[in-house]
């Protein structure tokens, strides 16, 4: 296979500077011949939930100590025949991976330092190859996680600009037995301009699809500083596993919209962390009080099937990652220890058919809330409420 010639960009400076110009060639290549020269031409940019090892954080020599991190938790388990290389960059926690296998040469470029837990991804490689690359890491290294953003939040970051499309993933195969055809499964793309958005909340209203209807992706338009649309602009999609893929005319507008979702994204999850987390405190006039709260995944419309749950849901695959121990199993109730697969972290379930009960200790990751509701939206039902014990609804 013949070697590319490697770009030489040392900061996140250069780096931004070159996806400017990589969107402004893209966007003039669309205008002039009505295409893209090739997909690879799009930007994609990732953000990543790190369980940084504890010997990391405090190292003197970091950047060094972090390169040999990277080579292990980017290294693919399963590709044959592939070589993996790290280059730091000038910019302390700025990183370039390239991975090459057979005819593919991919390359991401890290930001591990503005954030040490949500990082930040960029390539304008192949972005199915990358698909590819990302979704195996989880399965072979714990401390890597996506971000998972519910429908609402897709929403949400919709509204910052104009609607553009959006994208539908429900699947309900996980829960049958494959026998007949009662299969249940809804996904679809649909791109256009502002009247995307009609359609979208005619079907969640109609009463056939309502169910079904859950946002895996969304398309923007956004402006930027420029008070001429056509000027400064990022058309954007946006995945619900914190995946972007961008064209247009000015890249700062997306990297606005790229630190939006993370610093909200953040802001949710150490408040599940900081707020409901169980702790033990000392009491001022002594001994000690449990602190914290159960968070309640309460549906709406349909029952949770104990036994199935527990053997489809927590049975340690993606992209739910929680493996579940029984304490206590019958058919209309059980109570599971539960190891979150991404940190480690013990979590204890109740689940009976009209409400699911999680215990989330001090030290557990919150992100295996947000990622447990995506999911159960995606593959079980939508219509699910997530409240704690003192009335607080998390989502």
């Amino acid at each position: 296979m013949a070697t590319k010639e490697r770009r030489n960009i040392q900061t996140r400076q250069q780096l931004f500077d070159f996806l400017q110009s990589q969107m402004q060639t893209a966007y003039r290549s669309l205008r002039e011949e009505q295409r893209l020269e090739s997909e690879s031409s799009l930007i994609k940019s990732y953000i990543f939930e790190v369980d940084l090892p504890a010997t990391l954080n405090g190292s003197q020599e970091k950047q060094g100590h972090l390169k040999g991190f990277l080579e292990e938790l980017f290294r693919p388990p399963s590709l044959k025949e592939a070589w993996l290389n790290v280059y730091p960059k000038e910019d302390e926690g700025f990183f370039e991976v390239n991975l090459k296998h057979r005819e593919q040469d991919l390359t991401l470029y890290l930001d591990t330092i503005t954030n040490p837990r949500f990082w930040l991804g960029f390539s304008v490689s192949h972005s199915a190859m990358l698909d590819r690359w990302f979704e195996a890491i989880p399965q072979a290294r714990s401390e890597l996680d996506f971000v998972w953003l519910w429908p609402a939040f897709l929403e949400r970051v919709q509204s910052r600009g104009a609607p553009r499309g959006f994208g539908l993933d429900y699947d309900y195969r996980r829960f049958e037995d494959g026998d007949g055809e009662t299969t249940t499964y809804l996904k679809m793309q649909l791109w256009g301009s502002s009247e995307t958005q009609k359609l979208y909340g005619l079907l969640r209203r109609d009463p056939t699809f309502q169910d079904k209807v859950v946002l895996s992706k969304v398309r923007l338009k956004e402006s930027g500083d420029s008070k001429n649309d056509d000027e400064a602009f990022a058309l954007q999609d946006v995945k619900y596993t914190g995946k972007f893929t961008t064209r247009g005319t000015d890249f700062s507008t997306h990297a606005a919209t790229l630190s939006f979702v993370r610093s909200e994204y953040e802001k949710r999850i150490r408040g599940i962390e900081d707020t409901y987390a169980l702790r033990w405190k000392e009491a001022e006039q002594g001994g000690v009080v449990l602190e914290g709260f159960a968070i309640h995944f309460i549906p709406t419309g349909a029952e949770l099937p104990v036994k199935k749950f527990c053997e489809r849901v927590l049975d340690g695959t993606a992209p739910f990652r929680l493996l579940g121990f029984p304490r206590m199993l019958g058919d209309s109730f059980a109570v599971m220890e539960v190891i979150d697969l991404h940190t480690g972290g013990e979590l204890s379930f109740e689940i009976y058919p009209d409400i699911l009960s999680v215990y989330l200790p001090e030290g557990t990751c919150g992100n295996s809330i947000a990622r447990l509701y995506t999911n159960l939206q995606h593959f079980f039902n939508i219509r699910f409420t997530v409240e704690a014990d003192n009335g607080d609804k998390l989502f």
